[in-house]
């Protein structure tokens, strides 16, 4: 691909990329070095086989596994460091990003949904990838899909009602 395609690509995907890696790591320094590591192998190494958006976005899902890898063998070279230290913090850029209160909860919701449930709300409604597309990246069927995304938003209700 030309520079001018990469640049229009990165454009498109950047910002909702952005914001899932950021909902998977819930650090925003973090988000973006997988934002960037993903386009990076993707400018080096990307072939034209199928959906870009469907291969960008499993591309920083490995990316995010090899950051947790890596985490998780520091923590085991260097004990003295804590989780804290080293691991998901919450941030107070947050409180920048999401104004309202309403949408907020709805975030801290999301964020106590187990990966896979945040995973395929977040790329069903903020990517607005087919049922198809995410039964494909999960290795699931579509039923599935739909099961797990029912699930979440039923689990989302729960938590809002507690709050």
């Amino acid at each position: 691909m030309l520079h001018n395609e990469w640049k229009l690509i990165y454009e498109k995907y950047s910002k909702a990329l952005y914001l899932y890696a950021l909902s998977l790591t819930g650090n925003p320094q973090d988000a973006e070095d997988l934002l960037q590591e993903t386009f990076v192998k993707a400018f080096l190494s990307y072939e034209a086989t199928g959906s870009i958006k469907s291969w960008l976005i499993i591309v920083l899902r490995n990316e995010f596994f090899n950051l947790m890898r890596k985490r998780k063998r520091e923590m085991y070279e260097n004990p003295s460091l804590s989780l804290e230290n080293i691991a998901f913090c919450e941030f107070d850029l947050l409180d920048n990003i999401i104004q309202d209160e309403e949408r907020k909860q709805l975030y801290l919701a999301i964020r106590k949904l187990p990966i896979t449930m945040q995973e395929i709300l977040i790329e069903s409604v903020y990517l607005n990838m087919r049922d198809e597309e995410i039964a494909i990246l999960h290795r699931t069927s579509q039923e599935n899909v739909r099961q797990i995304r029912s699930r979440a938003r039923k689990k989302i209700i729960e938590f809002m009602k507690e709050v």
